[in-house]
């Protein structure tokens, strides 16, 4: 099958810009998602400690509605799934899932660290980073926070569609100008192949003309001047054949 040259050329760019598209989405995606994880941490740690400083007092007196009320209100935010609330022996004093805990997350309760933890909760396989914040360095008890994972997938898919559309405009300008610049290219190359097929069949009397200022006007120049020698040569052999006679 024979392709075009100025199709050529376009899916070079096509597929230059495909692997370009694809890496800068790997780079940007690893990057960026380090980024807002970071983020997302320290803003569930300072909730964590604006918790800590307004409950204090609940925890001390064990006051559960007083905490539920508190962690209620915390949980408007967007990225936080869910936020409980143990005391220094680590038994929980308050809670957002209404006394259906995930089991993955009973788990990891005997761990008060300040390590983050990732878990999947099962209803509804929702992954969260799990942020400890001690209460008066845990001598009160704990405030834990589950950070949603998701809230990170969701920046990153909004980013990769903005590099995605970024990518196909560059693209689709960049094979018009690619067509628009091959065609002052190819022109030129079709009518320089077309003299020289009409020179080889001895059509000689046309000049040949190209003002493109660069290599292909060095060629139009010197299959001008082939086509002047065999001007020439072919009016020599005439005059010779015609002087034998």
């Amino acid at each position: 099958m024979r392709l075009s040259l100025r199709w050529k050329i376009s899916g070079i760019l096509v597929i230059s810009n495909l692997v370009l598209g694809v890496a800068l989405v790997l780079i940007i995606n690893s990057t960026v998602a380090r980024r807002i994880e970071k983020e997302m941490i320290e803003r569930g740690r300072a909730l964590g400690h604006n918790l800590a400083q307004s409950a204090s007092e609940q925890i001390l007196s064990e006051d559960s509605f007083g905490l539920k009320q508190i962690i209620t209100k915390a949980l408007s935010f967007e990225s936080v799934e869910y936020i409980l609330i143990q005391n220094s022996d680590k038994e929980v004093l308050a809670e957002t899932f209404n006394g259906q805990m995930p089991a993955s997350l009973k788990e990891l309760l005997p761990q008060t660290d300040q390590n983050i933890h990732n878990l999947v909760l099962e209803e509804g396989n929702i992954r969260c980073c799990d942020i400890v914040v001690p209460v008066e360095e845990g001598y009160l008890g704990f405030i834990r926070i589950g950070m949603k994972q998701a809230y990170i997938d969701e920046a990153i898919a909004e980013i990769n569609i903005l590099i995605i559309a970024i990518i196909g405009g560059i693209t689709l300008v960049g094979i018009l100008v690619v067509l628009f610049l091959a065609n002052r290219i190819i022109n030129p190359i079709i009518y320089l192949t077309e003299k020289a097929n009409e020179i080889s069949q001895g059509q000689i009397d046309e000049s040949i003309q190209v003002s493109t200022r660069d290599e292909i006007q060095d060629l139009a120049e010197a299959l001008e001047r082939l086509r002047e020698s065999v001007k020439i040569a072919l009016g020599r052999l005439k005059k010779r054949q015609t002087t034998q006679i």
